[in-house]
C-alpha cells in the first residue's frame, strides 16, 4: 500500500535549464519530502525539521529563525517553488520569499532515486490509473449500448420524446476511433498530471472504503472476544455446577427452536413474493390520443 503521505500527491511544472520538470511536495508529521521527475528519472530529498532549521541557520544568518515559524514558512516556499525559483538544477534547488521583517533563502538538496523509487512513485500510480481509466472505459460503453437498446425498445412500443432537443443518436463505438499524434513534451506533463490528479481521487476514495471496512472488522473482532471470554467464564462454570450444563442446554434448545421458526416464516414470505411476481402482467395500451412520456 502507498504510504500515507503520498495518497495525495500534486504535481506542479517548473523550468530546469529550459527543459520542462515536475515538482511534488509531500508533508507528514514533521517530515517534508520533495520528489522530482523528468518522468525518466527521479530526485528526492527529505527534510525533518531538523535539517530544515540548520539550513534555514546557514542560510539566513541575519534572521532570528527560532523567532519565526520557519517549518510553515518553508513549506509554503517549497509549495509556491516554481514562484519562488532563483537558480536550479536537478541536484540543487535554490529558492527565496518575502517574509514579514525580511527575505527568507532556502535549498533543495536532491539526490538520484532508484529504479524502485521511480517505480513507487511514478510507475506505479500511473499502471493503477490506467486499469481503473480501462474498467470505467469498459463500464461506460456497455452502459451506453444498453440504454440505447432500452430506448430503441420504448421507441418500438409507440413512445415517443417530446423534448426533441434533448434526443440523441444511436452510439456506434467507432466515433471513439481517432488518430492519436506524437505527443510533445508539454502534452506529456499535462496527461501526467491528469492521471495523477485521478489518481488522487481514486485513491483517497479506496483508502476510506478500507479504513470503514477496517473499522467494522475491528468491531467485530471485539464482540468475537468478549463471546469467546464469556464462553471461558461458563466453562468454568459448567466444571462446578450440573445446574449450568442444564441452563445452557435449554437456552440452546430455545434459540434453535426460534431460529428454525424464523427459517420457516422466511421461505413463506419469499414463495409470497415469487407468487406475486408470477401473476405480474404489463400495463395495457395507452388510449388513443395519449403518449406515454420518454
Amino acid at each position: 500500500m502507498i504510504s500515507d503521505e503520498c495518497k495525495r500527491r500534486a504535481w506542479n511544472n517548473i523550468k530546469i535549464n529550459n527543459d520542462t520538470y515536475m515538482v511534488s511536495v509531500t508533508q507528514k508529521d514533521d517530515t517534508i519530502k520533495v520528489f522530482l521527475t523528468n518522468l525518466i528519472e527521479i530526485w528526492m530529498d527529505t527534510l525533518t525539521k531538523e535539517i530544515i532549521l540548520d539550513r534555514c541557520r546557514k542560510l539566513n544568518p541575519l534572521l532570528n529563525i527560532e523567532d519565526i515559524n520557519y517549518y510553515d514558512v518553508v513549506l509554503n516556499i517549497l509549495n509556491n517553488m516554481s514562484r519562488n525559483i532563483i537558480n536550479a538544477s536537478v541536484e540543487h534547488i535554490k529558492l527565496r520569499a518575502e517574509i514579514d521583517g525580511g527575505t527568507m533563502k532556502f535549498d533543495v538538496n536532491l539526490t538520484k532515486g532508484t529504479p524502485q523509487n521511480f517505480w513507487e512513485i511514478v510507475t506505479k500510480p500511473l499502471c493503477i490509473s490506467s486499469m481503473e481509466i480501462s474498467r470505467q472505459h469498459k463500464f461506460l460503453l456497455d452502459l451506453v449500448k444498453r440504454k440505447d437498446e432500452e430506448i430503441n425498445e420504448y421507441k418500438a412500443e409507440g413512445a415517443k420524446l417530446l423534448r426533441k432537443n434533448i434526443e440523441t443518436k444511436c452510439f456506434k463505438e467507432e466515433q471513439l476511433k481517432i488518430t492519436i499524434l506524437d505527443p510533445n513534451t508539454i502534452d506529456c506533463t499535462n496527461i501526467f498530471q491528469s492521471a495523477m490528479n485521478f489518481y488522487n481521487e481514486f485513491n483517497l476514495y479506496e483508502y476510506n472504503k478500507t479504513s470503514t471496512k477496517s473499522t467494522s472488522s475491528n468491531n467485530d473482532d471485539t464482540q468475537e472476544m468478549v463471546q469467546n471470554r464469556f464462553v471461558q467464564n461458563d466453562s468454568k462454570n459448567i466444571c462446578n455446577s450440573d445446574t449450568t450444563v442444564q441452563r445452557i442446554t435449554e437456552s440452546v434448545y430455545s434459540k434453535n427452536k426460534k431460529q428454525n421458526k424464523d427459517t420457516t416464516s422466511k421461505k413463506v414470505t419469499s414463495n409470497k413474493i415469487g407468487t406475486a411476481n408470477i401473476s405480474y402482467r404489463p400495463p395495457k395500451k395507452l388510449k388513443k390520443g395519449l403518449e406515454p412520456i420518454l
